[in-house]
C-alpha cells in the first residue's frame, strides 16, 4: 500500500520503452526486509523491491533520461537519484545520509557499414603511433582493405567526409575505427572504387559529440543527506 500511495504522488506517466536494465544494490543499517525498500523509475512509474540480498534491477529504462526514487520504510526517507547515464548503483542508506556509487556502462558505438570497429585502446596495443599503420597491423590482411591486392586505395572517411589517405593521421587524435570489406553491398556498389573497401575514422572531436560523458570517470561517489 506504501509503494502504491508513493506512485500515485510522483505521478504515473505513460510508459516510454527503451533497451537498458540497471541493476544495483541496497543496503542499510538498519535490518529492513523484502518489501520495506521501494526502487522507482519516476519518469515511468516502473518499480522494484531488493530481494533479501538488496539486489535489485529494472528493465526497458533509459539512463539518459530516467530518475530513481528510493523510498525506504525503514527511515520514511524518500531520496531523488539522478541516473546520469549509469547503468549500476550501490546505495547504502544511514541514519542521515545516502551514499551511492554509480556506474556508467562503457561508450560502445555501433557499425553502420556492417564493418568491425576498433576502438583505439585496441589500436595502442599494436605499439603503432599512426592510425593506418595500427590498422594494418591490428587486422589480418585478408580481413582489411588496403592496397595489398593491387593498386588501389580503400575509400577512406574522416568523421564522415572522405579524404585522400589517413596515413598522417595520429592515432592520438582517434577514437574508434570502422574497418569494412569489400565485399560488403555498399563497397560492391561502388565497383571499382570499392574494391579495397572502406576504413571510417572517428576522431575523439566528434566521439564527443556523440557521447558527451566519454571523458568523465566510470563510477562516482556522493551522497544525499537527509535531515533527521
Amino acid at each position: 500500500m506504501k509503494s502504491t500511495a508513493i506512485l500515485i504522488a510522483l505521478g504515473i506517466l505513460p510508459f516510454l520503452a527503451s533497451a537498458e536494465t540497471i541493476t544495483g544494490k541496497y543496503t542499510s543499517d538498519t535490518p529492513y526486509k523484502k518489501g520495506d525498500v521501494t526502487i522507482i523509475i519516476n519518469r515511468t512509474g516502473k518499480n522494484t523491491q531488493p530481494d533479501k540480498k538488496g539486489r535489485f534491477s529494472l528493465k526497458n529504462t533509459d539512463p539518459n533520461r530516467d530518475t530513481l526514487v528510493l523510498y525506504s520504510a525503514v527511515s520514511g526517507k524518500i531520496s531523488i537519484i539522478p541516473m546520469k547515464g549509469c547503468v549500476e548503483f550501490i546505495i547504502k542508506e544511514e541514519k542521515n545520509r545516502v551514499d551511492i556509487i554509480q556506474k556508467r556502462a562503457p561508450f560502445e558505438p555501433t557499425s553502420e557499414h556492417s564493418g568491425q570497429i576498433y576502438m583505439k585502446e585496441a589500436l595502442e596495443k599494436t605499439g603503432e603511433s599512426m592510425t593506418l599503420a595500427a590498422i594494418n597491423a591490428k587486422v589480418p590482411r585478408s580481413n582489411v582493405a588496403t592496397t595489398f591486392k593491387g593498386s588501389l586505395e580503400p575509400i577512406y572517411f574522416v568523421d564522415g567526409l572522405e579524404v585522400g589517405e589517413i596515413s598522417t593521421l595520429p592515432l592520438s587524435e582517434v577514437a574508434y575505427v570502422e574497418v569494412v570489406k569489400p565485399s560488403n553491398p555498399e563497397c560492391a556498389a561502388l565497383g571499382a572504387r570499392g574494391a579495397n573497401g572502406m576504413i571510417l575514422v572517428t576522431t575523439e572531436t566528434r566521439y564527443r559529440m556523440q557521447n558527451p560523458h566519454w571523458s568523465e570517470p566510470k563510477e562516482y561517489h556522493w551522497e544525499i543527506k537527509q535531515d533527521n
